[in-house]
């Protein structure tokens, strides 16, 4: 028997949640209330990083657009999409477990920290050689990276750096302590900005990749030596891999890597796939939208981390916090859909001519899918908190299968307006599997 779309059961809970958002709008000691709740505390420090380090990326990528020609754009922006994906390869999960397990590891926390970074640190350094060697049959286009010793060596270490430093901010979220990720990715978006300009006339597009390297380095650096200290009396960084300790966490870390990998697999493979196929100024067209774009794809993803750590420390409240979630996540989408289809294109032109021309468009379609990214984020925490890795698993290979599945014909056919719409159509039919799993089933409190 086919379950029937839960029409009247959504508009009930929304409408009952807005209820709740007004009063508390209207009640300064409410509205006080709220904003000291860990909750919504950690998600508007999460979200001010992001709103941050993307107005930021985007003064970047701006200075580097005026600097660099579209082709190296193209190019590095390749390399970065690269880096990140070897850091993904990298993390084993750990941050999630992290995350899950410091608020319970006592006398365990510095050696659970350390030991999560220098395993993290080991793998990224493989990973980075093994993609080094095989390059020729991986990307082709990224043959450059080799051709000098100085570019191998910053390739090594800035992968190792964009490695360690999401597992920094996911030790300070876990410690209900998100402005300092906040201080710390302002830092390196800060320092990355001035560098472009002096590497353009050295290292065409492998400065645009260095530029970006120096800023997370520097910043990671600071970070562990000073802020982390801060809230965790005593810690200092040394190399350690404790058996126990990592073993205390690692089922749960590589169900929860398993599922990253699947999850953030069509966004780091949208940019190599590009610039394969349609060249380096197509995909430079493509990563600027994309990157203006993620700013509101992390709305709900900023929202969904606070849920995940809140639930961390109380489960019990799990269920009426990720609709608070919900609700916060579409109020706060809503009204920066409508700003960037008011003025993407004027947006684009901050880039040059041929980015509004070339991209406003696929910035229209993307922009879109933070709606459905609301339900598919917060649906992922839920799961994390439950540890119901199978389920966590199965969603996330549904939609990296959708996602690439779509984009690929879709990308032959219209260009990179192609990989836009098969991204958003992606993440709505995921949403609408979530809504029956949610809804279709009497028991919804028990759902993961």
């Amino acid at each position: 028997m086919i379950t029937r779309f839960p029409i009247k059961q959504l508009a009930a809970s929304v409408a009952s949640i807005l209820q709740q958002v007004l009063r508390v709008a209207t009640c300064p000691k409410l509205l006080k209330r709220h904003f000291e709740n860990p909750l919504y505390k950690n998600a508007y420090y999460l979200m001010a990083n992001t709103m941050a380090t993307s107005l930021l990326g985007f003064v970047f990528w701006m200075v580097v657009a005026r600097f660099y020609s579209p082709t190296d754009v193209g190019l590095a922006s390749a390399i970065i999409a690269a880096t990140g994906l070897l850091a993904s390869l990298s993390n084993l999960g750990l941050g999630f477990g992290l995350i899950k397990f410091l608020p319970t590891a006592g006398g365990k926390t510095t050696r659970m920290i350390n030991s999560c970074f220098t395993l993290s640190g080991l793998i990224s350094l493989l990973a980075t050689l093994i993609f080094l060697a095989g390059l020729d049959f991986w990307s082709p286009a990224l043959l450059p990276v080799r051709e000098h010793p100085i570019f191998l060596f910053a390739f090594v270490i800035f992968t190792v750096a964009f490695t360690l430093s999401p597992l920094l901010d996911q030790t300070f979220i876990a410690q209900r302590s998100a402005k300092f990720a906040f201080i710390k990715n302002v830092a390196a978006g800060v320092i990355k900005i001035p560098i472009p300009v002096v590497f353009a006339t050295f290292f065409g597009a492998f400065g645009i990749f260095a530029s970006a390297g120096l800023g997370v380095a520097a910043a990671t650096t600071v970070a562990a030596l000073w802020l982390l200290p801060k809230i965790q009396r005593g810690y200092q960084p040394f190399p350690i891999l404790q058996k126990e300790v990592i073993n205390d966490m690692v089922h749960y870390s590589l169900g929860n890597y398993s599922a990253q990998l699947l999850w953030v697999a069509p966004s780091l493979v949208f940019p190599l796939m590009v610039v394969n196929i349609l060249g380096a100024e197509a995909n430079a067209h493509f990563y600027i939208a994309w990157m203006i774009a993620g700013l509101l794809m992390m709305i709900p993803n900023a929202i969904s981390i606070s849920l995940f750590a809140e639930g961390s420390y109380d489960e019990k409240g799990l269920l009426q916090n990720t609709k608070r979630s919900l609700v916060l996540a579409l109020l706060l989408v809503l009204p920066a859909v409508l700003v960037v289809f008011a003025l993407g294109s004027k947006l684009l032109l901050l880039f040059g001519e041929t980015y509004s021309r070339n991209a406003t468009a696929l910035l229209w379609v993307l922009v879109l899918s933070a709606f459905p990214l609301s339900i598919n984020y917060l649906y992922l925490s839920f799961c994390r908190v439950r540890k119901n890795i199978r389920r966590l698993i199965r969603i996330s290979a549904v939609a990296s299968c959708l996602a690439l599945g779509l984009s690929y014909p879709l990308m032959l056919r219209v260009g990179i307006l192609g990989v836009g719409i098969g991204w958003t159509a992606a993440q709505s039919l995921v949403a609408l599997i979530i809504v029956f799993i949610l809804f279709g089933n009497r028991h919804a409190t028990s759902v993961a």
